[in-house]
């Protein structure tokens, strides 16, 4: 994959937790990793696009945008484009677009560099980027924290700790039929009143699905994950489901940077 290094797709880097906004410069194509980034040397990398046949900006400590997506890092390539990349989940994703002068590239990166400030990608294509090669396995994430191992029981009392106030939200992606992931958020602080936001998506072929609901029902939140941690079956979508363009919400994640109050400060990261 152009542009950046497959291995380092979670954006990982040296010395991450001695400084969170750590950025890394990469020029000749791929050779060449610095920290010692400024303004002038993003300039002059980009302008010597020829001979670096890329320039990425990578941030050690990825910019989270909302919920599971966050941005970690921007290429300009010598054919014009520019590439802003994203993970979302487990799932690599890219916006591209080509066309942009050598001026509007460092602007660009250099607005990356400054201030984690992304481009206007209202009409650039998105690119799913994770190799197909890629043993893809299950993952749980609960208020922003990674389970390393787990298993059906702790997903359960994931749910269980949002039922009771001791949590927010969590993230479970699956991997049984083309995979997919479920995201359940609670809303407001009433213990008796409590209502949850459930995001359902399956990465079935050729597109993928979405739906959503709102619900105050703990018993069906109980039953719909538990059938899918222990048998992998789905939540019936009943008439309270609403369907939604997956490809197109990921597309969306992008301009709502910075305009969202789940949005985690960098900061505080």
């Amino acid at each position: 994959m152009n542009g950046l290094d497959s291995r380092r797709l979670r954006g990982a880097c040296p010395g991450l937790n001695a400084v969170k906004s750590q950025y890394v410069l990469i020029t000749d194509n791929g050779g060449e990793r610095t920290s010692n980034v400024t303004d002038a040397r993003i300039m002059k990398a980009v302008y010597e696009i020829e001979i670096n046949g890329y320039v990425t900006i990578e941030r050690c400590m990825p910019v989270r945008i909302v919920r599971e997506a966050e941005c970690f890092a921007v290429t300009f390539y010598d054919d014009s484009r520019v590439a802003v990349y994203f993970r979302v989940g487990k799932t690599v994703l890219r916006m591209v677009q080509s066309g942009f002068s050598i001026d509007a590239a460092v602007d660009i990166m250099c607005d990356f560099f400054k201030s984690a400030e992304l481009p206007d990608m209202t009409f650039w294509t998105c690119e799913e980027l994770s190799p197909a090669s890629q043993k893809r396995e299950p993952s749980l994430s609960v208020d922003g924290e990674d389970f390393r191992y787990f298993g059906s029981a702790d997903v359960v009392a994931a749910l269980e700790n949002i039922i009771e106030g001791k949590s927010v939200w969590m993230l479970y992606d699956f991997t049984c039929e083309d995979g997919g992931y479920i995201n359940i958020r609670r809303c407001g602080s009433d213990p008796v009143q409590a209502e949850y936001e459930v995001e359902y998506v399956r990465w079935i072929e050729p597109i993928p699905v979405g739906y959503r609901v709102v619900t105050s029902d703990a018993g069906k939140l109980r039953s719909w994950l538990w059938d899918l941690v222990d048998s992998c079956k789905f939540p019936d979508l009943t008439h309270e489901w609403e369907s939604f363009d997956v490809t197109d919400y990921f597309r969306r994640l992008t301009f709502r940077f910075l305009n969202e109050d789940d949005k985690t400060d960098s900061n505080e990261r």
